[in-house]
């Protein structure tokens, strides 16, 4: 049986200038060599099946696809489902948020990176809470203030220097229990 990853698409949302539709998407992945493919929700988060394949190249082989039917031209991160089930398993959350906190958040990026700063880490203005960054995820916590929202990917991006795109912890949980 073939592993399950994840695709997260940055700054995708379908049916909208710039991205693709939900059939366009899943298309262009088929295309690409992908024996399954379930867009999840319409922001960009896709679950494949690849077989023995690589998936970054069959994601890969999809990109110029999606450009020439809708303009999308960003960053796609691929993640294996074991890889986030494993980190929900543990908890990690546990101990992290309070009365203050708006979500809990995954912050994918690719690459090996320092975050160049002790973890946990929190922003100057105190709305991005950083609690653990390892193998291209950073789990955080987003608080409001005021009318304003944590950014944890634009935290990450500054920090980083490369794409990033985050998913709340709400949608991951959900996003595992339809790859069963």
């Amino acid at each position: 049986m073939s592993t399950v990853f994840v695709v997260f698409y940055r700054n995708m949302n379908l049916g909208h200038q710039n991205s693709p539709d939900r059939a366009a998407l899943e298309d262009a992945l088929r295309e690409a060599g992908a024996s399954f493919v379930r867009s999840f929700q319409t922001n960009g988060t896709v679950l494949v099946k690849v077989g023995d394949e690589d998936p970054r190249e069959v994601v890969d082989r999809a990109a110029p696809r999606l450009t020439a039917v809708s303009g999308y031209k960003d960053a796609a991160i691929v993640r294996p489902v074991d890889h986030l089930e494993t980190i929900l398993d543990r908890n990690p959350f546990a101990g992290s948020t309070d009365e203050r906190t708006y979500r809990e958040t995954f912050t994918f990026f690719d690459g090996d990176h320092d975050f160049g700063a002790p973890v946990p880490w929190t922003n100057r203005r105190g709305d991005v809470d950083i609690i653990e960054f390892s193998q291209g995820v950073a789990l955080g916590v987003i608080r409001k203030t005021g009318s304003r929202v944590g950014n944890p990917t634009a935290e990450l991006e500054a920090r980083l220097g490369v794409p990033a795109t985050t998913r709340t912890a709400g949608t991951i949980r959900r996003l595992l229990k339809a790859s069963r």
